[in-house]
């Protein structure tokens, strides 16, 4: 008959083989953190393509481990030091994953390879979630499960204007994710009837900028330069289960990069190049204005080289301006737009980013 003692140690040690064959198929990272200083915080926890929101509060004691890591993290947004903002909020995920580990294991099993990538939009945009609170209790931390907060509809519905292009319809169950592509808000590379496309999605955080590149993108589908002006095309609408639209697709650029990191990373990019990358960019800004179409935020990063055809592209039409590139004062204009190609210019003379 095993001892006590005994039956703990193989408990312990069959826990830590179950968390380690666990951990070898774990995909586990934090998406978000929203909060306020010195108060409660949210991280949301994608594991396994499940989300987990564990809300992490201050313990009543100094010496709780909770209150030391939010303070660290306060003081890291206050002195808006990134690295510091990183390392501690690494500290609570790890708490966050010691105390949960065997909840989240139990709600999100390891995902088989074979379906790892094949993920519609719609379990995308609504993923299963789960409410949990980070609990410490006399220095030992656990988690405890919430209800769900009330549901919330989505206000942040295009305006189509009117029906002069009449785009196709697709419902966000039928668009397989394929990648999540860099920039504000949902923008992920998908697959759409065996096409690769570009989906951004109408977010609180984005709408305002998807609203306007559909705007710009549908004036220069429908324009009669269009195609001259390499820019992307809008190809449809992303549409809920009641017919809302989500969100705009448009066509994706396949390319070797963006253009300030393509001119980075390749020292060698020769005059010739430069040249006609200018020559271009300079077109592709003079005929949209032609047709009323502002740019936007044009910098460097905002230009795709082609794959194959070695060409430059426009893209992000969202709006806005980033130093350097753009003063403030001209911000989606023409002038702001030709001050971001005369940068640009500038940048393939010389490579040093403005």
């Amino acid at each position: 008959m095993q001892s006590p003692t005994t039956f703990l140690m193989a408990s312990q040690i069959e826990a830590d083989g179950s968390k380690a064959h666990w951990d070898e198929n774990l995909q586990y990272s934090c998406i978000s953190s929203t909060g306020e200083i010195d108060h409660d915080w949210d991280f949301t926890v994608v594991c396994n393509s499940k989300h987990f929101v564990v809300t992490v509060s201050p313990g009543p004691l100094p010496e709780d481990p909770t209150t030391s890591l939010l303070a660290q993290y306060s003081k890291a947004f206050v002195e808006d030091d990134d690295e510091k903002i990183q390392d501690a909020q690494d500290e609570i995920l790890d708490l966050v994953f010691s105390a949960g580990w065997q909840k989240f294991r139990a709600i999100a099993p390891p995902i088989p390879g074979d379906r790892r990538s094949t993920k519609n939009l719609h379990s995308d945009l609504n993923p299963e979630t789960f409410y949990f609170r980070l609990v410490v209790t006399k220095g030992h931390a656990k988690m405890v499960q919430k209800d769900p907060p009330p549901p919330q509809l989505n206000s942040f519905c295009l305006n189509l204007k009117d029906s002069t292009q009449d785009l196709p319809r697709y419902s966000s169950r039928d668009i397989t994710v394929t990648s999540k592509l860099m920039g504000s808000g949902y923008i992920a590379k998908v697959l759409v009837q065996g096409l690769d496309m570009c989906c951004k999605i109408s977010t609180a955080q984005s709408f305002k900028a998807v609203q306007r590149e559909y705007d710009c993108l549908r004036q220069i589908t429908i324009s009669e330069n269009a195609a001259s002006i390499p820019a992307p095309k809008l190809r449809g609408l992303v549409v809920d289960d009641d017919g809302v639209v989500l969100g705009i697709l448009e066509e994706f650029i396949a390319n070797e990069g963006r253009l300030s990191d393509v001119v980075k990373n390749d020292a060698g990019v020769s005059e010739e190049r430069r040249a006609k990358w200018v020559k271009q960019i300079r077109k592709a800004v003079a005929l949209l204005h032609e047709i009323d179409v502002v740019w936007g935020d044009g910098k460097a990063e905002n230009v795709l080289v082609g794959s194959g055809s070695d060409d430059c592209f426009l893209v992000d039409f969202g709006g806005s301006y980033t130093d350097g590139w753009v003063d403030s004062t001209l911000m989606e204009t023409r002038a702001g737009d030709d001050q971001a190609v005369k940068k640009i210019a500038k940048f393939l003379d010389d490579g040093v980013r403005p």
